[in-house]
């Protein structure tokens, strides 16, 4: 979630009920964790880092965030040494034909056994064919090819971690609301996907991949806003190709590979 301040601010860049209508769920969750089981807790992905990032993951065990923007990581770098008592690895990632690796690596208060952070930030670098295809359709719609590194991460490099909570709120987001689907812990795991008002092209996904179980539609934030909270169909689970997928109620976005 883009920020274009270079400092860290308190809360996350988003209207105050949009926010606060996340931090209900995952308030909740912590509840029932410590219900069932003291030290366990909840794991949440986001795509689109940003003041979100280090907000939010405050209230779950495990926060995984991934971000496309090279000049943005080097601004959460500085957001994140402003907190140095947290737990947090920024991972630079290229990829190729044999998948993805860390060229670089920002990291602090990182625990030496095998632990994890508790904020985990991976950063894709894009091929220079994904640049040259954002550079001549500036002004159209994000689409697959164009943040296919991006969108297909999770899928690739962490392909049997499973999250509680997804907030979509970065680039070529209905893309990543299907291939978050099998990622999802569960049937009644939560995705939040920001903008929604104006963005129509967002609502391809309810009509084939999730249902919506809350919203929060008015909203001051510039661009109109809007956050729902999203359960996926209970007959959907992700598994075709984003190329092949079996469009049951609607046809293919021009805009989505």
């Amino acid at each position: 979630m883009y920020l274009l301040l270079p400092q860290h601010p308190l809360q996350s860049w988003m209207d105050p009920r949009e926010q606060a209508l996340v931090v209900q769920y995952l308030q909740r969750s912590n509840q029932t964790t410590r219900q069932k089981q003291i030290g366990s807790g909840a794991a949440m992905l986001e795509y689109g880092a940003g003041s979100s990032t280090f907000f939010y993951s405050n209230y779950v065990h495990r926060y995984v965030s991934i971000e496309h923007n090279m000049d943005y990581c080097r601004i959460l770098e500085r957001m994140a040494a402003s907190q140095p008592k947290r737990s947090i690895i920024i991972s630079y990632m290229k990829s190729d034909s044999f998948g993805f690796v860390e060229t670089n690596r920002f990291k602090q208060n990182v625990p030496l056994s095998n632990v994890d952070p508790s904020i985990q930030i991976y950063c894709i670098i894009p091929t220079y064919a994904m640049l040259f295809r954002r550079f001549w359709h500036i002004d159209e719609r994000s689409t697959y090819s164009m943040y296919q590194n991006y969108v297909d991460f999770v899928s690739t490099y962490l392909h049997n971690q499973l999250f509680d909570f997804v907030l979509i709120d970065g680039r070529a987001r209905p893309q990543v609301a299907y291939v978050v689907l099998k990622h999802l812990n569960g049937p009644h795991a939560k995705v939040f996907v920001h903008d929604w008002n104006k963005r129509t092209g967002y609502h391809v996904i309810v009509h084939e991949f999730y249902n919506i179980v809350s919203r929060q539609i008015e909203s001051d934030q510039l661009g109109g806003g809007g956050l729902v909270v999203l359960e996926r169909k209970l007959y959907v689970r992700g598994t075709a190709k984003i190329a092949e997928i079996q469009w049951k109620k609607s046809k293919e976005p021009s805009w989505w590979l």
